[in-house]
């Protein structure tokens, strides 16, 4: 049942004329998407104390959450902390501007919700009026340019702080918006900015404002925000993005050690919360970027073995259509390829990058993108192995993805007709740098007497390092003295540098270079073979020196606490909840009783819901697949036996072959699963594989069914498939 009160009130100002289909929101079409479950108080959220009018005091407490979520960017939760104000106190309007910034991304959506904040605003104070007036005007359609309402917003902003100076929130928003919209009104002075942040930490020094100076300063002086990366994480120690932040800083000023901690305590916190909402990783805002730039963190530290066990982690998790595939930049699936790939290459463990780009691991794919990045590792490996004719394989490989985006290209400039389109054709593809690269190293290794001239013709499309080493193979190490300077900084850099200059012969530089080297190496894992290199220069150029430095010492990183406190390292799919239904004959069955074999359970709203219906007809048709895959197929409807069996007419043969039909008419099922809409009291369309030791494998719950029949059974396929405690079988 809805609370009475959320009803009456939504049918006054929110209802729409018909009633909802199963699964949509009864406030309209902004509210199918976000968060549907109900919100708790949370620990490790921060101290914010932003007074709204509200007659519960519950709803005072989730409104302040939401602020702090909204300050760490922790969208998707900040706007479960507004919807319960709202559900609290439907009457509070400021509940409802909350729901609206957690959507900054989304203008569409925050327009929607900021309308129901504009028609409670005669409620509020007059505060609370300037807040909501300040972005109905931002969002407000008429003829002005991104720039113009920008400006109009942080113009707005400032009205409030001069109204209201003491509203610490202001100041805060307002710093924020500065940084934000910089691209259409660029920061025309960020001590400024500073000025107006150092206002809202007098009044609160742990004010998770620390996040934006941290912003404001990152591509500028990140020096300035030394203070606040110390502060941000312990002032919402709950909030992943706010440990993640610091890391900015201590990269840009090669704290590598503090960015690698940072980095750690934001994917622990997120994989604590994951565990408890059976939320896929890549829902997260910034987790798949916070990972891959801890592998990279713990690369620059010589970290490599932890680096190649994340990397895998990210290949591991769950892919959705809507958020993780190989096609999909920025996701899990694809810099989990790329950053173990990149840590195989740098750390020279060319047996495992080669069993590993053959394997499920980072085996072929049909995605250009991610098999360039594959073929051209796996023919630098096959060249430090001295094996040509692998490296020609790549280079064929290569060759044939170059040659189908030369025929896609033509085929849209043929269609268009455009200059544009044809300047567009003739810019370089995805395989280009990659065949330029490997075809200098499979001549250095067949044809010496033609790689000088590649050599010289390949520019920057070969990394500066592996050009020095071809050179001094070529016997002109003179050549490969030169190219120093373009060496990256980091500790395979510095050691390759030592390399060069001994090859070089240039013995007075070796010394400066190796102890260069052996300061970044202070975490450097041993048995590597760059570690082996340097522990050798070591003995020659330092005889009876420890060549080892030890970890540096920080004294101003702010306290911090143990980092096993706040989560697990790496993600691993959480065990399913426990639940019971009833078969159609009448018999109790539960998650138990379904362990040591993958299921695939479909929760649909009933043999009445269209959108069920076509759901269940499609896992249908797909059900021998299932079946031959060893994965059974459950459909969980809401009915009760006896009105149950009607999802039989609905499936091809008696239930589908492996298709049982359960009933879970008290909905405890869907409450378990989490598809469930709290603040509404209706359930929600559920798609869930468990895998045979009764862990939840993949997971989508919303407003509609899941109907990708092929997607899944791939991606269960190759989620069973993974090795060892990964299967699941």
């Amino acid at each position: 049942m809805r609370p009475l009160l959320l009803i009456s009130f939504l049918w006054a100002v929110c209802l729409p004329a018909a009633e909802p289909l199963p699964g949509h929101s009864v406030h309209g079409e902004a509210f199918n998407e976000g968060p549907r479950q109900a919100a708790v108080l949370l620990p490790g959220m921060g101290r914010i104390d932003f007074p709204v009018t509200t007659v519960k005091a519950e709803a005072q407490a989730f409104f302040n959450q939401g602020v702090a979520q909204l300050h760490g960017f922790w969208y998707f939760e900040a706007e479960r902390s507004f919807r319960q104000a709202a559900s609290l106190d439907p009457s509070c309007a400021m509940a409802f501007w909350g729901m609206a910034m957690a959507n900054v991304n989304q203008e569409k959506r925050a327009k929607g919700l900021l309308s129901k904040a504009v028609a409670l605003r005669d409620s509020v104070s007059p505060r609370e009026k300037l807040w909501i007036a300040a972005w109905e005007n931002f969002h407000r359609e008429d003829s002005r340019d991104k720039k113009s309402r920008a400006l109009d917003l942080i113009r707005d902003l400032e009205n409030i702080v001069q109204e209201y100076p003491g509203d610490v929130e202001a100041k805060a928003f307002l710093a924020w918006k500065i940084w934000h919209v910089r691209a259409e009104a660029p920061i025309s002075s960020r001590q400024a900015v500073d000025a107006l942040l150092d206002q809202v930490f007098a009044a609160r020094r742990d004010h998770p404002a620390h996040h934006y100076r941290i912003h404001l300063w990152d591509d500028a002086k990140p020096i300035r925000a030394v203070e606040s990366a110390a502060a941000c994480g312990p002032t919402a120690p709950g909030i992943a993005h706010l440990w993640h932040m610091p890391g900015h800083t201590y990269a840009k000023l090669r704290r590598f050690d503090d960015a690698a901690w940072q980095q750690e305590a934001s994917a622990r916190v997120d994989h604590a919360h994951l565990a408890k909402t059976y939320l896929l990783p890549d829902q997260i805002h910034n987790y798949a970027h916070n990972q891959e730039w801890l592998v990279r963190t713990w690369n620059e530290l010589g970290r490599a073995r932890e680096a190649m066990a994340l990397a895998a982690n990210l290949i591991a998790i769950p892919r959705h259509p809507d958020f993780n595939t190989l096609d999909k930049s920025g996701s899990s699936a694809v810099f989990g390829r790329t950053r173990l790939l990149e840590t195989l290459e740098k750390w020279e463990l060319w047996e495992d990058l080669a069993a590993a780009a053959d394997s499920i691991w980072i085996g072929p794919g049909p995605v250009a993108g991610p098999e360039v990045v594959r073929l051209r590792a796996l023919g630098v490996a096959a060249f430090a192995q001295g094996e040509p004719s692998r490296l020609t394989g790549a280079l064929g490989s290569l060759g044939e993805i170059r040659q189908r985006e030369i025929r896609r290209r033509e085929a849209e400039t043929k269609k268009a007709g455009t200059a544009a389109a044809k300047k567009e054709a003739e810019k370089p593809g995805p395989a280009d740098a990659a065949i330029a690269e490997l075809r200098v190293l499979e001549a250095v290794l067949v044809n010496p007497a033609a790689a000088g001239g590649l050599l010289d013709g390949v520019g920057d499309k070969m990394p500066a390092v592996d050009r020095a080493r071809c050179w001094v193979r070529l016997g002109q190490p003179a050549k490969a003295v030169a190219l120093i300077p373009k060496f990256p900084r980091d500790l395979v850099g510095l050691a390759a540098k030592t390399e060069i200059l001994l090859a070089g012969d240039r013995l007075p530089e070796v010394a400066e270079a190796l102890r260069e080297a052996r300061g970044a190496a202070f975490a450097l894992d041993p048995g590597l073979p760059v570690t082996r290199r340097m522990e050798a220069w070591n003995r020659k150029i330092f005889p009876g020196s420890d060549w080892r430095p030890a970890a540096p010492v920080r004294v101003d990183a702010g306290p911090r606490p143990e980092l096993e406190t706040l989560g697990g390292k790496l993600w691993m799919p959480p065990p399913a909840p426990e639940w019971r239904a009833t078969g159609l004959d009448g018999a109790t069955v539960s998650g138990k009783d379904l362990k040591g074999r993958p299921r695939v359970l479909l929760l649909v709203l009933g043999a009445d819901c269209q959108h069920c219906v076509e759901q269940m007809q499609a896992f249908a048709k797909a059900s021998a697949g299932f079946g031959v895959a060893g994965i059974s197929l459950h459909v969980i409807g809401i009915e009760p036996p006896e009105r149950g069996a009607k999802m039989r007419e609905v499936v091809a043969g008696p239930g589908g072959p492996g298709m049982e039909i359960l009933c879970d008419p008290g909905l405890e099922v869907f409450r378990a699963f989490r598809a469930y809409d709290d603040f509404e009291g209706d359930p929600l369309h559920g798609t869930v594989l468990v895998d045979g030791a009764g862990r939840i494998r993949w997971i989508d719950v919303g407003w509609k069914p899941f109907l990708d029949t092929a997607f899944l059974l791939e991606e269960a396929k190759r989620l069973l498939a993974l090795p060892g405690e990964w299967s699941g079988r």
